[in-house]
């Protein structure tokens, strides 16, 4: 009977602060984690909690029960002991069809989820060209602050992927190389604008026009490329990543 207590016990306490080295290690985890989800409050509700219950984990401010630190090991993939002691080796993330989790370089020292968000380079990159470019071999991280994606890309910063643009079909505005952000709660052309689009297994960044009748024409900045019009039916097979609402990159 005591030792179903505990368990009890064990399993309501979501708002007990973990301790010192404990709570930072499960913190970084926590964080290696996230990299190989678009948001955290996605993978919140991948395992059934709250968006701002898994945002106190982030911070330190509070500790899963051991129901929910089952249930977020399940969600991510990794084991239970790895994620509650360290104890283990590191999982090894693998490409989840449907989803955006692909491996990752070792993870930065966690930020304060409530000011920045962080936000991983994909190992491939959307062709802005004729050709699908090469993955590179490493990938990285931009930090970007709250602030300054609301003000800028008028959009949450949970809701914002990084894309690098490759190919010169988009110059003079995209040129190869260039970091694009995109809004993930754009998932189809209501507007004409520049989209990151999955086609066939290609990631593309074009500007794009909505018909009447359903169809696509997709239109490259650069004028050595000429309008790619997509009928209605295959427009259907169409992803849209999501629609670009900042580029740069170095001078």
């Amino acid at each position: 009977m005591s030792q179903h207590i505990a368990r009890l016990r064990d399993d309501v306490r979501s708002d007990t602060p973990p301790a010192g080295a404990d709570r930072l290690a499960f913190m970084g985890r926590l964080q290696t984690i996230l990299t190989h989800w678009p948001s955290a409050d996605r993978l919140a509700r991948s395992m059934g909690v709250s968006p701002s219950a898994f945002r106190k984990w982030l911070k330190g401010e509070a500790e899963p029960s051991r129901e929910r630190l089952v249930a977020l090991a399940r969600a991510a993939g990794v084991g239970v002991a790895w994620l509650a002691e360290g104890e283990g080796p590191a999982p090894v993330f693998e490409a989840v069809a449907g989803s955006r989790r692909r491996p990752r370089p070792e993870a930065p020292v966690p930020l304060d989820p409530d000011q920045f968000v962080l936000l991983p380079k994909h190992p491939e990159a959307a062709a802005a060209g004729a050709e699908p470019p090469p993955a590179p071999a490493i990938a990285g991280f931009f930090a970007l602050r709250h602030d300054w994606v609301r003000s800028v890309c008028r959009t949450a910063p949970d809701d914002l992927l990084l894309e690098i643009a490759a190919g010169d079909s988009m110059l003079p505005r995209i040129r190869d190389g260039d970091t694009l952000l995109v809004d993930t709660t754009e998932r189809s052309v209501r507007t004409f604008g520049v989209y990151v689009l999955e086609i066939d297994g290609q990631r593309l960044v074009k500007r794009v026009q909505r018909k009447h009748d359903g169809s696509l024409v997709l239109i490259s900045d650069n004028p050595a490329y000429l309008p790619d019009p997509v009928g209605k039916s295959e427009a259907a097979t169409v992803t849209v990543i999501g629609r670009v609402v900042w580029a740069g990159g170095p001078i």
